[in-house]
């Protein structure tokens, strides 16, 4: 009965359309069948009852196709598979491998190795892959491109977007290793460093007037400029025409003078204190009468919006639009088929104002619905516009500086205490900044 089994397994084997390759406890080549012997270039005279290491321990290039049936035995509860190259003297093919001990009524007989060719398909492979490298490429340069084009539509913000990628680039090559809530690597590196590209796409649709309003009057700055100089005009001509007296006439000029300097102090300043805010309010009640004869205001009830405005220089119109481009953001990477690896791009990088205690924008989200890539993100933000040397209305802090209000933003529940952490050990600004 056992020789009748062996004969029927025998034919079994050579019959079989893979390579088979069955050896011994001992060591050596028991049976090779016919594809086999193709496949590794060898013959069966040349092989049946010869050590395996002989033919297989002679070219480097075939240690991964020796160990997989090495594996097999010192492993001999469990299945191998393996793709490996396979070199016979003159060309190197890939043989999908499967090993596993051979038993006979429980006892370990030898161990078999089951060969398929699949060179055809690991090119077909690499081919792909190269495609999709090269689109892919093709796919940041692009991105880098369109970037670069948003911040150069404004002279303030040229720099901004190179930056932050520069700052993430640096933050992602420290932080391996380091004990943190996420890590960044392979694919979900290049997918963050695209959110960084992308992040602030939405400013398309932004004016140029607001992205670029570097003072609370705007445009408005000539007119009230103009309107102080007739407002003088007219005491002159008062005075001349002996409506008024030379002490008022010189009052007058000292009350407008100082109006001068104040509505061009607050017009470039950071902050409006309580004191200036009051002289605002006591500026929007004064009026002149004009050359017809009409009372007309000093400033208007837009350049008193404007000249209100307590910190930064937009107006809360303006700033619901400069906002929208964070929503917007969102809206044009959606009509982007991004590639699976890359699909959370469009969600990050429209969140990047988005505040832990649920204060920021677009969506008003609050921690749970934050993640980590966008917590970077939002420092990684914040830094950079702090730090920027390219802004119009603010002089730019040193990275001290800007790190403590981030630390006072992590008190206040908006940004993440721990990726701040990480960010500020990593000084990943050094040789940027």
């Amino acid at each position: 009965m056992d020789a009748d089994r062996n004969l029927i397994q025998n034919r079994i084997i050579r019959d079989m359309s893979d390579g088979v390759v069955v050896i011994g406890l001992n060591g050596h080549i028991e049976q090779i069948n016919p594809k086999a012997c193709e496949l590794l270039q060898l013959s069966e005279k040349r092989v049946i009852g010869k050590p395996f290491a002989r033919f297989f321990f002679e070219y480097e290039e075939n240690d991964a196709f020796s160990q997989t049936v090495l594996d097999a035995i010192y492993e001999s509860g469990t299945l191998h598979v393996s793709v490996v190259p396979y070199f016979d003297g003159e060309t190197t093919k890939y043989l999908h491998v499967t090993t596993s001990f051979l038993t006979d009524d429980g006892r370990r007989v030898g161990v078999i190795a089951v060969l398929a060719d699949v060179s055809e398909l690991i090119r077909l492979r690499n081919e792909v892959e190269a495609k999709n490298q090269q689109i892919t490429a093709l796919l940041e340069s692009m991105v880098e491109a369109l970037s670069s084009a948003i911040d150069e539509r404004s002279p303030y913000t040229a720099n901004h977007t190179k930056n932050m990628a520069r700052f993430a680039e640096a933050f992602l090559d420290w932080l391996p290793g380091k004990d943190a809530p996420c890590q960044f690597e392979g694919e979900k590196r290049r997918a963050f460093l695209m959110s960084v590209w992308l992040h602030d796409v939405g400013k398309l649709t932004v004016p140029l007037s607001v992205m670029d309003k570097a003072d609370r009057l705007g445009d408005s700055l000539p007119e009230v400029r103009e309107r102080l100089r007739v407002i003088g005009l007219l005491d002159e001509l008062a005075e001349a025409r002996g409506q008024i007296d030379a002490d008022e006439a010189a009052r007058r000029r000292q009350q407008l003078e100082e109006t001068r300097d104040f509505v061009e102090r607050i017009n470039k300043a950071g902050f409006l204190p309580d004191e200036d805010f009051r002289r605002v309010d006591a500026l929007a009640a004064r009026t002149y009468t004009d050359e017809h004869g009409v009372t007309c205001p000093w400033i208007t009830n837009d350049e008193y919006v404007k000249l209100s405005i307590r910190k930064g220089t937009l107006t809360a119109d303006e700033r619901a639009v400069m906002q929208s481009h964070a929503a917007v953001t969102g809206r044009i990477l959606s009509h982007i088929s991004f590639p699976d690896s890359y699909r959370d791009v469009p969600t990050w990088s429209a969140a990047h104002h988005e505040q832990l205690n649920g204060h920021g924008y677009p969506d008003g989200l609050t921690a749970d619905a934050i993640p980590m890539e966008v917590r970077l993100l939002t420092i990684l933000d914040v830094f950079e516009a702090l730090t920027a040397k390219d802004r119009p209305y603010k002089k730019p802090f040193p990275p001290e500086r800007a790190l403590s209000i981030l630390h006072s933003m992590v008190e206040e529940g908006a940004v993440d205490r721990e990726m701040l952490s990480l960010f500020e050990q990593s000084r990943a600004w050094e040789g940027i900044l």
